[in-house]
């Protein structure tokens, strides 16, 4: 590492530094003001610096002001040649050598302050402002906790639309057993179990609902107050998922003795996984919207 010598100071309203010539990162610190530097290289109007310790990082350097040279050293001036003389004169006492002139003080150097990182401003986004021309850093795509349990909620609820919801079980000469999915399943059947009437599948509400709660966990990532989409998704969800409980529990009350009857023998892991998606959902909504602003 070459040796430290000053080029330049921070101006008074102190300097943003970079660990790298990129503006659209978050400024890494904020050297204080006054504070001495090294210039090691330029590229365009990025400066890349060393403090007194050694800590580099990269300013906007048209901001940087050039420190004063010091003056060189001042040679003491030269002694005048003795006269020549005729004959040698009587002896005498020596006259004593001229002095030299006292060296001029150094100029006062920049107060010194504590180095890199040399202010409180040290990994603060936003505490600094970027050089003119660079685009200042924005918060971008964060994925926290909310998001990703809003995420995880939305894969399952729309997965438990291609798993078995019901499964009955006829005990008679020979045990048959039935097994059916959301696609199998009218939609109409969250209102009424016992209407025989086709249309929509309650296979396309249910993953319909799904890219629902995905597509508001990834919005939510972008602004936390977009949560608020995945607790009406996770929402709405959850309402599918206790209307279709309901149902099956009038379907079941009314099935005869040749049947297996329990509610948990009936329902199988489609109803459960929506269930767990929905509520992941909600939950996931909750957490992005308490979520401290970083």
């Amino acid at each position: 590492m070459a040796e430290y010598r000053q080029s330049h100071v921070v101006p008074p309203e102190g300097l943003p530094a970079w660990a790298g010539p990129d503006g659209s990162a978050a400024p890494a610190a904020n050297l204080d003001p006054g504070l001495d530097v090294m210039l090691i290289e330029q590229q365009g109007a990025w400066a890349h610096v060393r403090c007194s310790n050694g800590w580099e990082a990269w300013v906007d350097g048209r901001r940087l002001v050039a420190s004063a040279p010091a003056p060189p050293p001042q040679a003491p001036p030269p002694q005048a040649a003795p006269p020549p003389q005729a004959a040698p004169p009587p002896p005498a006492a020596p006259a004593p050598p001229p002095q030299a002139a006292p060296p001029a003080a150094p100029p006062p150097s920049a107060p010194q302050t504590q180095p890199g990182p040399p202010s409180a401003a040290w990994g603060a986004p936003g505490a600094a402002t970027a050089p003119p021309g660079v685009p200042r850093p924005t918060a971008g795509f964060q994925i926290g906790a909310g998001p990703i349990v809003a995420l995880v909620g939305g894969l399952l609820y729309l997965i438990a639309s291609w798993l078995s919801w019901l499964q009955f079980e006829f005990k008679g000469t020979s045990s048959i057993t039935q097994s059916f999915s959301a696609y199998d399943i009218p939609a109409h059947f969250l209102l009424d179990s016992r209407s025989d009437s086709g249309g929509l599948s309650l296979g396309i509400v249910i993953a319909f609902f799904g890219f629902a709660c995905l597509a508001a966990a990834v919005l939510s990532a972008t602004n936390r107050r977009l949560g608020l989409l995945s607790l009406i998704a996770g929402g709405a969800a959850l309402l599918v998922v206790v209307l279709f409980l309901v149902q099956t529990r009038y379907i079941i009350d009314a099935l005869g003795p040749a049947f297996e009857s329990g509610y948990f023998s009936v329902l199988r892991f489609g109803a459960y996984i929506a269930l767990l998606g929905a509520i992941g959902s909600v939950v996931g909504g909750i957490l992005t919207l308490g979520q401290k602003r970083s």
